[in-house]
């Protein structure tokens, strides 16, 4: 089971919980005020890899800026630079 870190908003109380108490209000057991366990962060999606050349692409890219690689098309593009 996931633990949840947080802090009292009253104290500043570093607490842990598991996940499956995200949302119950409990008593901070530092000034014994309520507070609410926050939900768990939605995990970070990872950074793509180009399948050509292998350089990190951000997460939802189709087009590597490194290589031309179209990850739609499957296949590397090319551009004029004039």
């Amino acid at each position: 089971m996931a633990t949840i870190d947080f802090s009292c908003a009253h104290c500043q109380q570093t607490l842990e919980a598991t996940d499956d108490m995200a949302g119950e209000v409990l008593e901070c057991p530092s000034c014994g005020k309520p507070i609410t366990v926050p939900r768990p962060e939605a995990p970070v999606q990872a950074a793509a890899t180009c399948p050509a050349c292998g350089q990190a692409m951000e997460s939802g890219s189709v087009l590597c800026v490194a290589c031309g690689y179209h990850t739609k098309l499957g296949k590397k593009i090319q551009t004029d630079l004039t």
